[in-house]
């Protein structure tokens, strides 16, 4: 299978799914092929060696790799770090369509606007993309001050909301994020959860020698580190103040790495005398292994915002592998992680108080128990986070969503919304005395208007003509459907007038002329992960299924043609079902006005379920 991975960091930038994630998916039998930025990251600067240019082909480790231009910039200006994403969003856009077709995209967030050339390769080449999520957006932004504008952030959120619907599948790094897309109305079955790895070529955790380990102040102190970057939404002012409650005690916070935040911190530990704080220089992932080696323990900490209980940062994995006791000053899903691995303790986040007694805690530990916490992180990260097995689900990821790619769907895309427009315009007139004769003979609404799984799930709302009243009995309930048909929508059913409404759910995308059926949302659970395929593109009006037994086919039958379609959709194929529709609505063949009757419903015969 081809991979295309969209990713604005790559080596030699500091990223999670980078060179070692492309070439694990080598690994595994895939081409991979990667779409990138100059590399900047994270201080703004282009690296030595490169220079931005229109493009620039490279293999990287046996991985090709094309990297367009963008604009490098990577500080505290909102209007500067908006630049640098929408200049890479807009040339990967371009060099997308540029590279050989891929069966499948993957797309790396952040930011979101990477997911851009993954929606334009989508609209213009129809390969479908799994969205790999980060970090929630506009929830990430205004957690961490990036953006405070309430219009730009509603814009953000809009857009985030057309990403998940165009997403073939969606990957979270924990089930916090999950569930918070769902609760926002993102099919469960899209969704996920693929916990991150870390740089597992890149850092070597053997201890410096004796002489390096003094030299580095690692010594008669119990050295609490954090690594990594230094911003606003680390909150690093809590280890400030925890550290003057600790001043006098045998425990010091070394902090290494960078970011906005870490000038102003060193002039605050300057100005407060805090020496049992040390900062040390920058130091990329291959040289940081020696710290976390000779750290006795290693501190994750983010501010406290309802946005981060539901994530993980990156750097628990980097620890965890580290075999050192965790100190996690995160709630929620981070914390319930460190817990469930038997790795560290955890404290309230911005608590400096809970943070100096959970290192007075883990100090008093015994020496051999911090070791067996140390083990058991290692442990836990290599059974359940590391490479080898986040590679395998996110291939398996990927295998699935490139079934519901084709070149033929912006070309069937195109098709739809011509013929349904062309129809409408045409038929406006008979349209129009439908709708004056459904209002005089059923009643008003005259559309009927239900919730149905549209292309990968998504929900949308199906229009037909209404065939039934709305009497009901004494009790107030609905009467049975049989019971509520018109003959004169017994009539629309048989001839299928009443599906031409369905026409303006071809013209908006939310539907095609031919596909496998919408059936109700309730039915979804009871598909099989074979059967979801038939979630891979967009439901029609009619199917391979209607013209091969329309509702007398069983459940197994008609889910099987489902399919069978999805796997061989082409033109000609779609010129067929239509034809054999028209000549199957003209000879009436295979007509139930109510369907119901026929068969179960598709969640009582196979979950039992009473509706």
């Amino acid at each position: 299978m081809r991979i295309l991975m969209i990713t604005q960091w790559f080596d030699p930038e500091p990223t999670f799914k980078g060179l070692l994630f492309a070439r694990e998916l080598q690994r595994l039998g895939h081409e991979v092929e990667v779409l990138t930025g100059f590399p900047n990251y994270p201080g703004g600067k282009v690296y030595p060696g490169y220079r931005i240019r229109p493009w620039q082909r490279e293999v990287v480790d046996g991985v090709p790799v094309l990297r367009v231009p963008l604009y490098p910039s990577h500080d505290g200006s909102g209007i500067k770090r908006a630049a640098n994403y929408l200049s890479y969003a807009a040339t990967a856009s371009i060099g997308a369509l540029l590279l050989r077709r891929p069966d499948v995209a993957y797309v790396y967030h952040p930011p979101a606007t990477t997911a851009l050339p993954g929606m334009v390769l989508n609209a213009l080449k129809g390969v479908p993309f799994v969205y790999d999520i980060q970090d929630l957006w506009p929830d990430t932004l205004a957690a961490t001050g990036m953006m405070e504008n309430a219009a730009v952030l509603s814009g953000v959120g809009s857009f985030m909301d057309t990403v998940y619907r165009r997403a073939a599948r969606i990957a979270v790094l924990s089930p916090g994020f999950r569930d918070r897309l769902i609760e926002r109305g993102v099919p469960e079955h899209k969704v996920h959860v693929i916990p991150n790895w870390t740089n597992e070529d890149k850092t070597d955790l053997t201890p410096p020698p004796s002489e390096r380990a003094r030299g580095l102040g690692f010594t008669d102190k119990f050295n609490v580190v954090f690594a990594g970057n230094m911003g606003k939404a680390q909150a690093l002012d809590t280890v400030l103040d925890a550290a003057e409650k600790l001043r006098d005690e045998p425990a010091r916070f070394v902090m290494i790495g960078g970011g906005v935040e870490e000038s102003r911190l060193r002039e605050r530990v300057h100005e407060r005398k805090l020496n049992n704080v040390v900062f040390l220089p920058r130091r990329p992932p291959s040289e940081i292994g020696e710290i976390l080696a000779l750290a006795d323990a290693l501190l994750i900490h983010l501010k406290d915002d309802p946005l981060f209980a539901i994530t993980i940062p990156g750097k628990t994995q980097a620890n965890l592998r580290a075999g050192k006791p965790l100190l996690m000053g995160v709630r929620g899903d981070a914390a319930a992680l460190v817990q469930e691995a038997g790795a560290g303790l955890t404290f309230p986040p911005q608590d400096a108080a809970a943070l100096a007694a959970a290192v007075r805690e883990l100090m008093a530990v015994p020496s051999e128990e911090r070791r067996r916490m140390g083990e058991r992180g290692a442990r836990y990260y290599e059974e359940h986070l590391a490479l080898k097995v986040g590679a395998v689900s996110f291939a398996n990821l990927l295998v699935a969503a490139a079934q519901g790619g084709n070149r033929y769907g912006p070309v069937k895309r195109v098709l739809d919304a011509t013929v349904a427009a062309a129809t409408l315009i045409t038929l406006c007139v008979p349209l129009l005395a439908l709708v004056a004769l459904v209002r005089v003979r059923i009643g008003s609404p005259v559309f009927f208007r239900q919730m149905r799984p549209g292309l990968y799930g998504q929900p949308f709302y199906m229009y037909k003509f209404r065939t039934m009243t709305d009497e009901r009995g004494p009790d107030g309930q609905l009467l049975p459907d049989t019971d509520r048909l018109t003959s004169f929508g017994a009539w629309m059913r048989s001839s299928s007038l009443d599906e031409l409404p369905g026409l303006i759910n071809v013209l908006k995308g939310e539907m095609s002329l031919v596909g496998p059926r919408p059936l109700l949302m309730r039915y979804t659970p009871y598909f099989t992960e074979e059967e979801r395929q038939r979630l891979n593109v967009r439901p029609g009006i009619t199917g391979w299924a209607q013209v091969n037994g329309r509702n007398t086919a069983s459940w197994d039958d008609r889910l099987n043609m489902d399919m069978w379609y999805v796997q061989n959709i082409n033109l000609r194929l779609d010129l067929k079902i239509i034809w054999m529709t028209i000549m199957r609505v003209i000879n009436r063949n295979g007509v139930v006005i109510a369907p119901d009757t026929a068969m179960l419903d598709l969640d009582v015969e196979r979950g039992g379920a009473q509706t």
